[in-house]
């Protein structure tokens, strides 16, 4: 008789709680995946520019000049998380003065012109490096008559600033290039 009273009755609360119970961790993992799917890594890309190192410019021979440019970009993670694959870094510096000959470098793709280049960055792990040879070079069309414009003291400063790291503050860095007559 007490089945018969439930089955009018239409569904019981036991049934609802049993329910209840099965679909909670349902709706929690539907809800918890998206946020951990948004979820970017914690990495703090740094830049640096190694150098100065001196170059020699000649006259018919004869050393005129030395001109103090860098030759390497390191980039470093210094996060708890490898960085992104992805991340760029901008190279900017006036380009009457020096030649960037980009060397290759796994998974670093280089896009631009000489003065402004953008370098895409594969991933990099935390505590590691890239290292990116410059192949700094003078430029050809450089005289004597430019250089006694440019005596003595920095003529330029190459930039580097890298984004797509969760940190600011330190993504950018410089360098400056200048010409010493002999």
């Amino acid at each position: 008789m007490t089945e018969e009273i439930q089955k009018n009755k239409g569904v019981s609360r036991r049934t609802l709680v049993k329910g209840a119970a099965w679909s909670v961790p349902v709706i929690a993992a539907a809800v918890a995946t998206p946020l951990a799917a948004a979820s970017v890594a914690d990495n703090d890309l740094v830049p640096a520019l190694s150098g100065p190192i001196a170059l020699s410019l000649t006259a018919v021979g004869i050393p005129v000049a030395t001109v103090n440019t860098v030759n390497t970009l390191t980039i470093t993670n210094n996060g708890p998380d490898a960085s992104t694959a992805g991340a760029t870094a901008v190279i900017q510096y006036t380009p009457s003065l020096l030649t960037l000959n980009i060397g290759p470098v796994a998974g670093v793709t280089v896009a631009g012109a000489d003065g402004n280049y953008t370098l895409t960055l594969p991933s990099i792990p935390s505590g590691g490096n890239i290292v990116i040879n410059l192949g700094t070079t003078l430029d050809t069309l450089l005289d004597l008559s430019l250089l006694t414009t440019l005596l003595g003291g920095p003529q330029q400063t190459m930039t580097v600033t890298v984004s797509g790291d969760t940190v600011t503050g330190n993504n950018t860095t410089a360098q400056n290039v200048g010409i010493t007559l002999l």
